[in-house]
């Protein structure tokens, strides 16, 4: 009836062959995958926090930063990137920062910020 044998390992080897174009778009695909992943857990780790503070240059950075610190109030900093800078040997006077605190510590933070 079955004149030829098939053995499992023809059949997977024939199917397991990429060209070279096809490997580039599985390793685009992963790669986007991975982004897409990393985005979404930002998104998420900053969910629960809210955005108290906005400092431009290191100075005034620094202040804030401090003023959390000697509360004991966990924060994040964020830094979003720059490009259009004119003045790029003075960028750290410059450079913005958005500090991120818990939601639950936003008014206790607040008060430690604008405290003398």
């Amino acid at each position: 009836m079955y004149d030829k044998e098939y053995s499992v390992q023809e059949g997977f080897s024939k199917k397991s062959e990429l060209k070279g174009s096809e490997k580039v778009y599985i390793m685009i695909g992963i790669l986007f995958f991975v982004i897409a992943c990393i985005v979404i857990a930002k998104l998420i780790s900053y969910k629960y926090w809210t955005c108290i503070y906005t400092a431009f240059g290191n100075e005034n950075y620094f202040k804030v930063v401090a003023k959390l610190e000697r509360e004991g109030i966990q924060f994040k900093t964020k830094t979003p990137m720059n490009l259009g800078t004119d003045n790029f040997h003075n960028r750290h006077q410059t450079t913005q920062y958005d500090v991120f605190v818990k939601k639950e510590q936003e008014h206790i933070a607040q008060r430690a910020i604008n405290k003398n």
